[in-house]
């Protein structure tokens, strides 16, 4: 009889050992299906494209976040190459594009609905500069629309958006721009850049960073100039909506867009993230971009990129105001964008 006490204790010490295990094999099986999710939700690895041929203007305005991008080599995980040009008229920048020389184009917005509507085979995915015109003329003198008349201005590419837009707001305004002043057109921006500088104009409607340059070029030949009027202000003055202008964006051949998806994804995040970049880091992002621009200073860079107006806005967000902008466009010359609005397919959706 006294050997049961001994008993019962080995019974209760067995089955405290057998309800461990149990509950450890219990925990065990727990935690596998944990595993498994986890398992199943690997992120994809993404399908690579070959070779990725990336255009913008020469200059710093929409290439600013593109330079940042490049000198990162953050593409690169996307692409097994990335090849970076640059245009310097919009008619290289068509040429290339029709050409099928280029994926990726950072365009100005209009371009992109013309080559859209001519049969190219593109997406605009996003809207990135919001307005960037200037009215420039001497330093001290006011200028409203009014005192335009008799004055000889400067615009550089005729036809094309700075010029219309220009027009558009003389229109607006009241003024004929065939009878109440002289426009006197160049090739490219750099032209009125040099004409301003040497005094041999007074007047001239340019983009940044052209607008900024020959306000710091002229000053160092003793000619004072200033931004008499921003033309996003004006905008909004003739037109009742927000101060800014759709002006220029990125479009991607559609045969990239359908074979890799994740790389256009890829390309939008990273647009995004070096936007942040530009503003949160002037000082940084001056010294990157001077190193991409002969002849720019560092300080003047940074100086200017609040003048940028950069925002990364998709195209689907971006569209109301892309449309009401072709049209005002249109109205005045309606092949600029190919003689129609772009249907729904010209901006991408993921």
């Amino acid at each position: 009889m006294k050997k049961w006490p001994i008993v019962s204790l080995l019974i209760v010490c067995l089955t405290v050992v057998l309800t461990a295990c149990g509950n450890t094999e219990k925990a065990k099986q727990d935690q596998e299906p944990e595993k498994s999710v986890q398992a199943t939700t690997e992120q994809p690895s993404v399908s690579k494209v070959e070779k990725m041929t990336i255009q913008a203007p020469a200059g710093i305005s929409i290439a600013a976040p593109l330079y940042k991008m490049i000198d990162d080599k953050s593409l690169l995980e996307g692409a097994e190459d990335v090849e970076f040009l640059t245009w310097n008229t919009p008619d290289e920048l068509r040429a290339r594009i029709s050409g099928g020389q280029v994926q990726v184009s950072a365009v100005p917005t209009y371009v992109g609905a013309n080559l859209y509507n001519k049969g190219v085979d593109i997406q605009l995915v996003n809207t990135l500069i919001w307005g960037i015109l200037y009215f420039i003329g001497p330093e001290g003198e006011a200028i409203s629309w009014e005192d335009l008349k008799g004055k000889t201005v400067h615009v550089p590419f005729k036809g094309d958006m700075p010029a219309l837009v220009f027009q558009y707001l003389l229109q607006k305004n009241g003024l004929d721009i065939e009878k109440d002043l002289t426009v006197e057109y160049t090739a490219t921006p750099q032209e009125v850049v040099q004409l301003l500088a040497a005094g041999k104009a007074q007047y001239a409607v340019l983009p940044e960073h052209t607008a900024s340059l020959v306000i710091a070029k002229a000053k160092k030949e003793g000619i004072a100039l200033q931004k008499s009027m921003s033309l996003q202000e004006e905008w909004a003055a003739a037109t009742g909506k927000a101060p800014r202008i759709p002006q220029a964006g990125l479009v991607v051949d559609k045969a990239l867009i359908q074979e890799h998806p994740e790389t256009v994804a890829l390309l939008q995040a990273k647009i995004e993230e070096s936007i942040q970049f530009l503003k949160d880091n002037p000082e940084a992002a001056g010294e990157l971009l001077a190193s991409y621009q002969e002849g720019l200073d560092p300080t003047f860079i940074a100086g200017l990129l609040p003048y940028l107006n950069i925002e990364f806005v998709t195209a689907q967000e971006a569209k109301e105001e892309l449309e009401f902008f072709f049209e005002q466009l249109a109205s005045l010359s309606p092949d600029i964008i190919g003689g129609q609005l772009p249907d729904d397919d010209f901006y991408y959706e993921p």
